[in-house]
This record gives C-alpha cells, structure tokens and sequence, in this order.
C-alpha cells in the first residue's frame, strides 16, 4: 500500500467519519484500513467473517489495534465463514458493533461482490452503516455499481487495484485452522445446565425433557437427548432409527426433528452473557438436561448455535445441523 493510495481518502476522512471499505478478496482493503487506523486512531470493525484478523473468525468484531495489540470492545456470532446464506446474520453483527462506536469508524467487509446477491447484500449494508465515505478497490470496473450511493451523499472514492493479490484458497483456509487453533488455547470443558441457559438458533434445549430411555427403545437405537416443545420434539441419536412413527404416535406431536449425534458434536456456538458476547466453544457433550462446551469462556446465559464444526486442530468443516424426519400427524 503506497502513499498514493492513503491520500485521497485521508483528505475526506474527518474525526466524526463514518468510512465503508469494499472491494474483491485480496485487493488491499485490510492492509488500507490498517495503515488509517494507525494514524486516524478511532475504531474498526472488521466484518469479513472469513478472514477475521480483528475478532475471532466467524464473528463480526469492533475494537483499536495499537502495536499488533488488538483490544475487542464488541463482537457478534455470525457462526459461519461466508457471508453467503447469513446475510441477516451479518448485517445483524454490524449493527451491534455500530452502537455507541466512536469516530472516526472504519469498517472492513469481506470480499463476496460478484452476482445479483452479493449486490443486494452489500447494498444493505450500506444502507445500514451509512457512512460518510465508500472507498471503492477495484480492478476492472467491478464495482462501479455502487457510485450510485454518491446520489445520496456518500463520499464515494475509487482506488485502482494494479496487484494481482489473491491468496491461493488453501493459504486462507490455513490462515484460518491458525486463528481457532490459537483461540482455543486454555480452554476447559464447562458444563452448564440447560434449564439455566438459553439456546439460540436451534431447537435443542427447549421444551419438556424426555425419557430417553422410552425413546430409545420405541426407535431400536439409543437416544442421547430429547425435547418436546409442541407442536415438535427434537431427538439426538447415535445412528439414525430405521422408523420415528411410534416415537410419534408416543409423544403426540406432528413432527419430528432428528439429529445424528456425530454430526453435532464439535458444533460452533458463540457464549454470550446478557447482551455482551463472550466467545466461542465447541459442543462436546449432550444430554436432555446438560451441555459441554470447550471454551475459554466461563459463563454463559445464552449460546447460539453456528454452521460450523471446528476440530481441536482448527480444522473447520459446515455442519448438517438439523434433519426432519418425518412431519405429518402419526
């Protein structure tokens, strides 16, 4: 990053800005934006889930860097890598990281800008933010959709991309195994009780525990954890039952969610206590009335559940959280 390129948006940055970066992967927005904070001060919020370089990655984080030292002041569980099919998740992280943020404000994004959704999400995203300035990084003309938020005000400038950039995907993915291996040093297996912690995003945990005794043998197959919460129950397997309807018929209920134990253990979830984020853990253990999560963390009222498992070596891979195994009255 050369002074040529700093300049122009120094010039238009005052201490009250609001500045939105975006541009394709690898095109020098983390870079640009490290080098305005170092002499802007103010904060950042880093919002490329993927490559996360402020919070932890998944998370969409606010917070200073001062001599390679990050100080976090919010962050918020995206539970992915991609912003692609958690827009609401996104934009939901970049509005609590904007409350009560100070100025000047430089925002980060990740590099999902090609196709009609991609567009439509960033365009909301801007909407959201409103920021004073949009520095556009471009190469080829990719991006001069988004002159048109000049019309409204924006300070919109363009930066040319000369470089080829582009990290080869196995080097992001590397770069990423790093970052949760890192995280998860000094973390303990906790244990909470479902009764007094609140389960966002999915239906495990809520409603009436189960005998999973019962269950187990009305399936032919053993039952780990079991809720009903009407008009469903929601069933955490070892192997998938050869038949549900008798467990139905049994319980009274129209469907029947059924989760393969294996696919949820190691499962991302973001802690959270009270409206402050706390960090990430891993789902270790599972019953109908308790839950282990590996974590740094040590409390928790509420944890949200990602789309990710993450291995003790930081390897990731999506999660297949939920599958209905049957709906329709017994």
């Amino acid at each position: 990053m050369n002074s040529q390129d700093l300049e122009p948006v120094l010039q238009r940055i005052s201490p009250r800005s609001v500045a939105l970066f975006v541009g394709a992967t690898d095109t020098g927005k983390t870079t640009l934006i490290r080098e305005l904070h170092r002499r802007l001060g103010g904060e950042v919020i880093d919002a490329d889930v993927g490559q996360s370089w402020l919070g932890p990655p998944t998370c969409v984080s606010r917070g200073s860097l001062t001599n390679e030292h990050t100080e976090i002041r919010a962050s918020y569980f995206v539970g992915d890598i991609s912003p692609r099919g958690n827009f609401l998740q996104v934009l939901t992280g970049a509005a609590h990281c904007l409350r009560d943020a100070p100025r000047p404000l430089l925002i980060d994004t990740d590099g999902y800008i090609m196709g009609e959704a991609a567009r439509a999400y960033k365009s909301e995203l801007i909407r959201l933010v409103q920021p004073d300035v949009l520095v556009l990084l471009q190469r080829a003309g990719e991006l001069n959709y988004y002159k048109l938020y000049a019309r409204y005000g924006i300070t919109v400038i363009e930066i040319p991309v000369t470089h080829g950039g582009s990290k080869p995907r196995e080097a992001r993915i590397a770069a990423r195994e790093d970052a949760f291996r890192r995280y998860f040093q000094g973390a303990a297996l906790r244990h909470w009780r479902l009764a007094e912690l609140g389960v966002e995003r999915t239906l495990i945990g809520h409603g009436e525990p189960l005998d999973v005794t019962l269950l187990s043998n009305l399936l032919a197959c053993s039952v780990l954890a079991a809720w009903r919460l009407p008009p469903t129950a929601t069933l955490v397997v070892e192997r998938w039952p050869f038949s549900v309807l008798e467990a139905q018929r049994a319980l009274g209920v129209e469907s029947l969610s059924v989760l393969v134990w294996g696919e949820l253990k190691d499962s991302l979830v973001g802690c959270w206590a009270g409206t402050r984020f706390e960090g990430l853990g891993t789902v270790q253990e599972l019953s109908s009335e308790t839950i282990g999560i590996w974590t740094p963390v040590e409390r928790a009222s509420v944890i949200q559940w990602g789309s990710l498992k993450v291995f003790p070596d930081g390897r990731h891979l999506r999660a297949s959280l939920d599958v209905q195994a049957y709906q329709g009255r017994a």
